[in-house]
């Protein structure tokens, strides 16, 4: 008897299963390695040159020295902060409500979330142009209304720019508060209100905690894409509201500077590693995010 035949059925076919997953892992990771990672390092080693292709640290250095890179920094940091802040405000009274649908009206609430991103982030900021623009859709209504003020300066100043960024990024936030809020036994919230809990009671003390992994995930994916983000800023932006992702575009556009764009990304990158890590150690990040089981 062979020693394949020896071994069970029901043993080769695990072993099967092991190998097909190993495989597919192998393939992630090398797919993984040649669209991003390659292209990371290679970011990184252009930061690190000078126009002669030797190593130099001279873009580091420019930067470190610029006047206009802190205040860019400043309120690119500010930005996404705020827009963070307007998901959050937004997307979490929404996210309770749609969390409690099943059946057909929850499928339909995940089609309607996801539908934004069957149209590019430009056509979307485009069509917001439109609405908020000083004879656009929003402002004939407050006027017709009678606001006292109207029509409002909505665009290419601070308040488009959140208006549009929390528009394209508040589908991020809803989907991890969703996620996270179908997961919360109902049984413990019957609990605390049958111990005599009010409903604001059993909100801050149970429900809120529960949904905290969703609220820490949201912020983080919502904080990092608004940080670098490019498209709403550059065309409902203001020359006040200029973000680093539009000094990286100048950097290759306008000036054909390669390295200086490099390090500028190198920079960015860093700022987001560095705020990641200072959160999951002081906030607990790691721990608010860990699955519930």
């Amino acid at each position: 008897m062979s020693s394949a035949s020896a071994i069970p059925a029901g043993l080769r076919a695990r072993r099967s299963v092991a190998d097909l997953q190993w495989l597919s892992v192998a393939v992630i990771l090398l797919f993984l390695g040649a669209t991003f990672l390659a292209p990371l390092f290679e970011v990184l080693a252009l930061s690190l040159t000078d126009a002669d292709g030797t190593f130099s640290l001279a873009q580091f250095r420019e930067l470190a020295d610029s006047s206009s890179l802190r205040p860019v920094l400043l309120q690119t940091t500010i930005t996404a902060l705020e827009v963070t802040l307007a998901c959050i405000v937004i997307g979490y009274p929404a996210a309770i409500y749609l969390s409690r649908l099943e059946g057909w009206k929850a499928s339909l609430t995940s089609v309607a979330i996801l539908f934004p991103f069957l149209t590019s982030s430009l056509v979307r900021t485009f069509v917001f142009i439109v609405l908020l623009g000083r004879n656009g859709v929003l402002n004939n209504a407050l006027v017709w209304l009678g606001v006292p003020g109207a029509p409002f300066k909505l665009l290419f100043n601070q308040t488009g720019v959140v208006i549009g960024m929390t528009y394209v990024l508040l589908p991020y936030m809803l989907l991890s508060l969703i996620g996270t809020m179908r997961k919360i036994d109902g049984t413990l919230l019957d609990a605390a209100r049958s111990m005599g809990a009010s409903r604001a009671r059993v909100f801050w003390t149970v429900y809120l905690p529960l949904s905290l992994p969703g609220v820490a995930a949201g912020a983080i994916i919502t904080t990092i894409l608004g940080f670098g983000y490019f498209v709403t800023p550059a065309l409902m932006g203001g020359p006040g509201e200029k973000m680093i992702a539009q000094m990286v575009e100048q950097r290759i556009v306008t000036l054909y500077d390669l390295p200086g764009a490099a390090a500028i990304s190198v920079v960015m990158l860093t700022i987001v590693l560095m705020a990641y890590a200072a959160a999951a150690r002081w906030l607990g990040l790691s721990r608010l995010m860990r699955p519930q089981g």
